[in-house]
């Protein structure tokens, strides 16, 4: 009797210790904003942990998320760009000052296509770009199985800040309860006959086979000005741009250099590029793209015009001068 008196003591001991826990995690991430990544460190646990306790939280209702439906109804001006570009979907979100905003809104729209679109054992491309990775953080889809990861470009930025091609698939994967695939290739190298013996490697060369089996894609869009992610992760220099510009690029649709139209624009970069083809990303059944913001306007245009995308994540200011241009 005193056994089982001493161990139902304890027993509620380690439950409130739990209960600290997860409340401990749920106030740094929903309250206080903080990365999961962040928290890990801070409560020197792994990341994969910090997010089976944001899980575990929700499951034992320690945070209920409450949504106020948006007043705004967008309808009118998604049904518009989907006429005018011929696309499945356009998803619109409102205009926030802070791009962390404008992608946390765009999380449960985003989940929600996810849910519909894919199928268990499903291929999901990834591409890279800022919104991609800020975006990748709030993606929670656990009712599919078997979902590959595969990333479409070779590595951007740098490898352990989270912004990296295969961190990005890697954080993609873990929130659909999927498995990744990994590019050991930079995305940019310094000759043709460089990136020719590369993609004969057979880690990069499964990756590419790999890549035909993709149903659905994911892909950032960057424009070529100075404040590119492109140009901060040192990937492409000032000098690089300007040439680019001169050809009457408007920016990348996962490196595919465009111009105006939604045509690829010829150039000497491109040889040196590992990434999907133009021909390949277009066979792809579903393409969804995640951009916004005025810098982004001709880029995102583009990539519609040249039939690159079919899904169109973005926010309402860039989707009413989307609309006005058309």
């Amino acid at each position: 009797m005193h056994n089982c008196a001493h161990f139902s003591q304890d027993h509620i001991m380690e439950s409130i210790e739990k209960k600290r826990i997860l409340t401990k995690i749920a106030g740094l991430y929903y309250i206080e904003n903080q990365t999961q990544q962040k928290i890990a460190e801070r409560l020197n646990i792994s990341r994969t942990k910090v997010s089976r306790y944001l899980d575990k939280a929700r499951k034992e209702k320690i945070v209920e998320i409450k949504i106020n439906l948006r007043k705004e109804d967008y309808s009118n001006l998604e049904n518009s760009i989907e006429k005018k570009f011929n696309i499945k979907e356009c998803i619109v979100v409102p205009t926030y000052e802070n791009m962390e905003e404008t992608l946390k809104a765009m999380a449960g729209p985003l989940n929600d296509l996810l849910e519909r679109i894919l199928e268990n054992g499903s291929s999901l491309g990834i591409g890279w770009g800022n919104s991609l990775k800020g975006i990748s953080d709030y993606i929670d889809v656990r009712s599919k199985s078997g979902i590959k990861v595969i990333p479409i470009i070779g590595g951007l930025g740098k490898t352990g800040t989270g912004v990296h091609t295969n961190s990005v698939a890697r954080n993609i994967a873990d929130r659909l309860g999927g498995v990744s695939y990994m590019i050991h290739s930079p995305a940019v190298l310094d000759t043709k006959e460089i990136r020719e013996v590369v993609e004969k490697d057979s880690n990069i060369s499964q990756v590419i086979k790999l890549i035909e089996t993709i149903d659905t894609a994911m892909v950032g869009l960057s424009d070529i000005g100075p404040d590119s992610t492109l140009i901060k992760t040192g990937s492409f220099s000032l000098e690089e741009f300007k040439y680019l510009d001169s050809l009457g690029v408007v920016g990348d649709v996962n490196l595919i250099f465009i111009g105006e139209n939604g045509a690829p624009v010829p150039n000497k970069i491109d040889e040196r590029i590992v990434r999907i083809s133009p021909e390949k990303l277009k066979k792809v059944k579903k393409v969804i793209g995640i951009a916004f913001g005025r810098r982004k306007l001709k880029v995102i245009l583009g990539a519609l015009r040249g039939g690159f995308l079919n899904i169109m994540f973005t926010d309402e200011e860039t989707a009413s001068n989307i609309n006005k241009i058309g």
